[in-house]
């Protein structure tokens, strides 16, 4: 299979809007193309989830991590990144971009994890398999090549289901800056629907949330109904040098991980759960009124005349 990165060129109008695109958060952004079937990664900038799709960078680069750890380089071409990912399994993708600013020194970083379903079964059975395992979906160790990463631990779950994550779950992350944890950077939360936090960690270092539930609204014609959130960790360094000819005074370091998750079938449960309770309240209800009725209803009397 090709997976195909695409960073689509930058146009006039992300230069109109960089005012407001300065403080926004820089993200990958992945979808199915209809028309190729295949998975494409886009480059996302601004209001999350509303950001504009880029592909001009002053110096970026993209590492694909496999099952076995193996790191891959790769650089835009004409505006996408394509590769051959041979296994099925899941490989981290990592996008890595710097540039300076008003003597700011700004390292863009971002990652997600992509599930490959291709792949030759016969070659790739045991990388298929290790792929499919929780060890290999999160808290893996920093990636050398990404200074600053924030990095999902094993979610706390409400249900048996590994393959997704759904509304209810608790999600634990760690951040690392040049390999050593770091206890003291709040972790901030974006949603789709407009929900957004800032989280601080605990004395051991770990950020963790509960995933926000759906509304019923949006499950009512599609119970599969995919909702999606941005976490993002920032982190300032006082020191100055030179990058590509410019100056700068201090480096800022931002990274993002989006996230897909669905309603979690507790609601569906919890949903009939509350139908069948209120039937069986008004079936009792009914029943106990018929009842007092027929009780109350008086018999007919008879009454006898003599006609002698």
């Amino acid at each position: 299979m090709k997976l195909i990165i695409n960073l689509k060129k930058a146009s006039l109008i992300v230069f109109l809007f960089l005012p407001i695109a300065l403080n926004a958060s820089t993200w990958i952004y992945q979808y199915k193309n209809k028309e190729t079937n295949e998975k494409e990664l886009l480059i996302k900038k601004g209001n999350y989830p509303n950001g504009k799709q880029i592909e001009s960078f002053n110096d970026s680069e993209i590492f694909i991590r496999d099952m076995d750890n193996s790191v891959a380089r790769t650089s835009v071409v004409n505006g996408k990144i394509p590769f051959d990912v041979p296994y099925k399994g899941s490989y981290h993708i990592f996008f890595k971009n710097l540039y300076v600013e008003n003597e700011v020194l700004h390292i863009e970083l971002s990652s997600i994890r992509v599930y490959n379903v291709y792949g030759d079964l016969q070659d790739a059975l045991v990388k298929e398999v290790r792929g499919k395992t929780v060890g290999t979906h999160y808290a893996k160790e920093p990636l050398a090549d990404v200074p600053f990463e924030v990095i999902l631990q094993k979610p706390i779950r409400k249900h048996h289901i590994n393959c997704c994550l759904y509304s209810g779950d608790i999600l634990p992350f760690k951040i690392y800056f040049k390999g050593s944890i770091k206890k003291d950077i709040p972790l901030k939360v974006y949603t789709q629907k407009g929900w957004t936090s800032k989280i601080n960690p605990d004395s051991d270092g770990i950020i963790s949330f509960e995933i926000p539930r759906n509304t019923y609204a949006d499950i009512k014609t599609n119970k599969r109904y995919t909702e999606s959130l941005l976490v993002e960790a920032n982190y300032e360094e006082n020191v100055s040098g030179i990058y590509n000819d410019k100056e700068y005074k201090k480096r800022v370091y931002t990274m993002t991980l989006p996230f897909d998750f669905h309603t979690s079938p507790l609601e569906y449960s919890s949903q009939l759960s509350g139908f069948y309770v209120v039937v069986g309240v008004m079936l009792v209800f009914s029943l106990g009124i018929y009842y007092y009725r027929r009780k109350k209803k008086k018999e007919p009397k008879e009454i006898w005349f003599d006609e002698k």
